[in-house]
């Protein structure tokens, strides 16, 4: 009987309470420890009060650090303590009640090159046709991945704590992407199981209106969200960000075509989001910090690289 410690790391801004309250029940009974690390919500004190007695615990940094410093402020708890795995959580999702325990029966929970477990998810804003082509049949065979959401996923401690964590730097968009290629890199493999299914909601999604669609000349199915004019300047510099740092390992070199796609897609702000013009600024000066960024001149990436070569020396 495997005896590992196993904790629930949930990230929360400004969260729906009703939803949190939903996801740390869910999660709670199933491992040792639930740390909420809250961004410095204004209603703080509301997810204060739905953690009592939930074998829960907060940790307040007072104001937004990001993703990946809350992340790493909960990884480090867990860490510290001599936890094995943690799964973090973003504040809306809502795994199966079974998901640790089908985890723990997977041979790749006993694998030591496993450095992430995770699952599939489902948006209840998707549309039939989304749901379609995004989810696959629950007996379908395990996946080997390159990159998954951070939100589902089981990562072993020791694992994040070789990769150095995740990129505070980066802030929000491709934290989760980055992490998983340094993890991948230094020998580890990501496994998604395709037989749980989380509810999870990725953002607020645009409508796909038969006429928007055909404007922007998109399929059917392309998943469409309306970000905040600030969400819109990570997403496209960490986009070219992750295309500079990963493009010479052959494994990556494909998601560099995910920079043109995204740039195009900026033409969606011109037909449906508002404000129009401060979000199309946004992304502009994203795009530019973006194409000024040299990962030969960033100390924390090249302490990465140094690890690398020790690993293989």
């Amino acid at each position: 009987m495997d005896n590992s410690k196993i904790g629930a790391l949930i990230v929360t801004y400004n969260p729906e309470v009703s939803k949190l309250l939903s996801n740390i029940k869910a999660i709670s009974p199933q491992v040792d420890r639930v740390v909420v690390v809250d961004n410095g919500s204004i209603n703080y004190k509301n997810i204060i009060e739905v953690t009592n007695g939930l074998n829960s615990e907060m940790i307040n940094l007072g104001k937004n650090l990001g993703i990946a410093a809350a992340q790493n402020r909960g990884m480090s708890f867990f860490f510290d303590r001599g936890f094995d795995w943690v799964m973090t959580l973003d504040q809306d999702s809502i795994v199966p009640l079974n998901a640790i325990n089908e985890m723990e029966k997977s041979p790749k929970f006993q694998d030591s090159s496993t450095g992430i477990l995770t699952m599939q998810y489902f948006d209840p804003n998707w549309t039939k046709q989304q749901q379609q082509q995004k989810l696959k049949p629950i007996d379908a065979p395990d996946d080997l991945r390159l990159r998954v959401i951070s939100s589902g996923n089981l990562i072993r401690t020791k694992v994040w704590n070789l990769v150095g964590g995740f990129d505070e730097w980066m802030f929000i968009d491709q934290v989760d992407f980055d992490f998983d290629a340094k993890m991948t890199i230094l020998g580890y493999k990501i496994w998604k199981l395709n037989k749980l299914v989380m509810q999870h909601e990725i953002g607020r999604v645009i409508s796909n209106e038969t006429l928007l669609i055909r404007l922007l000349r998109l399929p059917p199915e392309e998943l469409l969200y309306n970000h905040s004019p600030i969400r819109e300047y990570y997403i496209n510099r960490n986009l070219i960000v992750y295309s500079k740092r990963y493009q010479s390992y052959p494994k990556f070199e494909r998601f560099k075509l995910n920079i043109y796609d995204n740039i195009l897609l900026t033409r969606k702000i011109l037909l449906y989001e508002k404000p129009k013009l401060k979000k199309l600024w946004f992304a502009l000066k994203g795009i530019l910090a973006g194409i000024r960024y040299n990962p030969d001149k960033d100390d924390s990436f090249l302490r990465f690289k140094d690890k690398i070569v020790k690993i293989d020396n």
